[in-house]
């Protein structure tokens, strides 16, 4: 029975509280301390995570599981830009302390062994103040090597943080020496980058916030010189230019490359210290990259708005295109309606063809809404084929309603729907394996590996990797099942 507990830091690690603990508990061996602390005392403690506790440590520690979670491990870190579905099922899988959040969390693979690291002179305010020092969160943020408030470069210790790991509960105050050497920085870069990505890491997370992290940033070029006239096309090669003269005196940087930058706009990059240095860049504050709005109009639609006025007031195509910096035959397409106009969709849906005058996009996204809500779900579960799961993309909407490719980014609203359903791989093909093994059982079949393959056509890899998110898509009994009666 647990009779106390030492009440959490501000910024503390969940493990390094549960080290202080251990320290005054009394107990010898780290398993008496397991025992009491843990469902399956065999564990491992997960140093920057959490485990399996029993309830009697969440309610002894006095806050939610919801605000440990939030306030008091490495979360934010590897899932502040995740794609929003993803978000909330890593967050929900560190709450139930169901041991999913792994595959879900966008966690770096390191080169190295990690160690848990401090600031000595933080660590010897703490002893001022508390009597004791304690593992500090934002001294375990990659790429973060600097304290920026006491100008310092953060020091190692020799706690690894590792799976291969000997389990211990080690208290900051036993593994950090009383007297360290103070190692300044007078990298004012780092300094500034270091701070930049803590305060977007201690930024709370609305977790219902469904705009991507790519098309936040993308909006926020809107008006320079890395998009297009039109706003549409972005002058990849000029950013990237300008990004690496920027932080070319930033030490270790691992994220210099094109093809790096690219992916943290299509959403495919969500390393916190990438994402963050692209957002320093362009200038976003860090409350606004964490909790992310689009502007009610994009610089697409003020373009095209802006020649549709100009020719109502009576001027010519090529005077405007002058006037604009545009293309002639561009401003003219876009003028009479002709430029990337919407075809007729094959399924009797209303045809919302751009108008030559001009075109209400608030209207048109709220007219369209009903119609991608109705794409979606045909998407989700083909009727034509008994059911059968499809993977919800822009690209796949916009071809079921037959809209051009990029029409989306004139539809925020539409936008928003799609991001909701929008998954990845491996989420998918579990819902794929789980509609073929309903079939199956359906038609009185022996479920085996052989019948799922040809249901679904994955490889045995790509099957293997969609078994965590089994448990999503059905029953935890059926899960095990899945997993237990197919041999791979």
């Amino acid at each position: 029975m647990i009779g106390f507990m030492p009440e959490l830091y501000e910024d503390e690690l969940l493990y390094s509280v549960l080290s202080r603990y251990y320290a005054r508990s009394g107990h010898l061996i780290y398993r008496a301390a397991s025992e009491e602390l843990f469902q399956n005392p065999k564990v491992r403690p997960d140093v920057l995570l959490v485990n399996a506790y029993k309830k009697e440590v969440i309610d002894v520690l006095g806050a939610s599981m919801e605000t440990l979670v939030r306030k008091h491990t490495m979360f934010p870190a590897y899932a502040m830009f995740l794609p929003y579905q993803r978000r909330k099922d890593a967050f929900h899988s560190l709450v139930r302390r169901d041991g999913k959040h792994n595959n879900l969390l966008a966690i770096p693979v390191r080169k190295k062994s990690k160690y848990l690291r401090y600031c000595p002179v933080c660590a010897e305010r703490d002893r001022q103040q508390y009597g004791e020092t304690y593992w500090h969160r934002t001294g375990q943020i990659q790429g973060v090597k600097v304290c920026p408030q006491h100008r310092c470069y953060l020091q190692a210790t020799e706690v690894l943080v590792s799976g291969k790991a000997t389990p211990a509960f080690t208290p900051a105050e036993e593994a950090i020496p009383e007297t360290q050497e103070v190692i300044s920085c007078n990298n004012e870069l780092e300094l500034k980058l270091a701070q930049y990505i803590i305060n977007v890491f201690q930024t709370d997370i609305d977790m219902e916030n469904q705009v991507s992290v790519g098309e936040f940033l993308h909006m926020q070029m809107q008006r320079t010189e890395y998009l297009s006239l039109r706003g549409e096309q972005r002058n990849i090669g000029k950013l990237h230019q300008d990004f690496t003269r920027y932080y070319r005196d930033l030490q270790d940087n691992d994220f210099t490359e094109l093809w790096q930058i690219q992916k943290v706009f299509t959403n495919d990059r969500y390393r916190l210290q990438d994402v963050c240095m692209l957002a320093m860049f362009l200038g976003v504050k860090p409350e606004k990259l964490v909790n992310r709005k689009l502007p009610e109009s994009s610089q697409i639609e003020e373009f095209e708005q802006r020649i549709y006025q100009l020719h109502e007031q009576g001027m010519k195509y090529p005077e405007i295109a002058k006037m604009l910096g545009g293309s002639y035959d561009t401003v003219k397409c876009i003028g009479e309606g002709r430029y990337k106009k919407y075809k007729k969709d094959n399924i009797g849906k209303q045809n919302i063809q751009s108008k030559k005058k001009g075109s209400d996009w608030k209207k048109i996204d709220r007219e369209t809404l009903p119609l991608v809500k109705t794409a979606i779900s045909g998407i989700r579960e083909d009727k034509s084929q008994n059911g059968k799961p499809g993977r919800v993309t822009e690209y796949a909407v916009t071809k079921a309603l037959g809209l051009p490719s990029k029409r989306m980014c004139q539809l925020p609203l539409c936008r928003l729907e799609i991001q909701k359903y929008k998954e990845e791989y491996p989420r998918y093909w579990a819902r794929k394996v789980v509609w073929a093994v309903q079939e199956v059982l359906k038609n009185g079949d022996e479920l085996n590996w052989k019948r799922i393959r040809e249901l679904t056509n994955l490889r045995k890899m790509n099957f293997q990797r969609c078994f965590p998110y089994l448990i999503y898509e059905t029953e935890k009994e059926v899960a095990e099942k899945i997993k237990s009666t197919i041999e791979i």
